[in-house]
């Protein structure tokens, strides 16, 4: 009897402990998206603010040797000043990679910064500079074939936009600001 008490005993004990016990937050985990050409993007969600883990983001880029192209650092030192991706996915011809973000801070809560990766040019443009406008207002943005980007930019109030991707950069208004994804280097892009 004595036996069964005192393991009684010692369970209880466990579990009174395992209560008290500080909770450590876990990491969130990290999304990967391919292409079928077998370029990568790594998103690893990054940052605390107010109690809210992970609201920031880094991308990784790859090749399809699966060397690392380049890291976009969206992550601020106090934590309300930099970016999370909200949405992310490859255009249904694997040409690019389309991602949206909201300010970590909640800054221009109209705002959804949308940039686009090209694994031709490997190159990461933003929608932004392609509208005639305060910039892309939705974050949920839709993909048609075979790279098409439906989504609203803000004109004093929220209209419906797409874009053709192919047709961006080759559409003759200039050349558009781009950040080069080669040599493994490491951006902290400014948005």
């Amino acid at each position: 009897m004595k036996t069964t008490a005192s393991r009684r005993n010692s369970f209880v004990i466990c579990i009174c402990l395992s209560l008290l016990a500080p909770s450590w937050p876990t990491a969130a985990a990290q999304s990967e998206y391919k292409n079928a050409d077998g370029f990568k993007v790594v998103i690893f969600p990054v940052g605390e603010q107010s109690g809210q883990q992970n609201n920031e983001s880094k991308l990784e880029f790859y090749s399809s040797q699966n060397q690392r192209l380049c890291t976009l650092d969206y992550s601020s030192v106090d934590g309300e000043h930099g970016f999370g991706v909200v949405k992310a996915a490859w255009t249904p011809d694997s040409k690019y990679f389309v991602f949206s973000m909201s300010s970590s801070g909640g800054h221009q809560p109209w705002h959804a910064p949308t940039l686009f990766y090209s694994a031709q040019s490997k190159a990461v443009y933003s929608l932004d500079s392609y509208v005639e406008a305060s910039g892309i207002s939705k974050a949920e943005f839709m993909l048609e074939a075979p790279n098409t980007v439906q989504t609203e930019a803000w004109k004093e109030k929220a209209v419906p936009v797409s874009f053709h991707l192919d047709k961006l950069k080759t559409d003759g208004r200039g050349s558009h600001r781009s950040l080069e994804c080669i040599a493994g280097r490491i951006i902290r892009p400014a948005l």
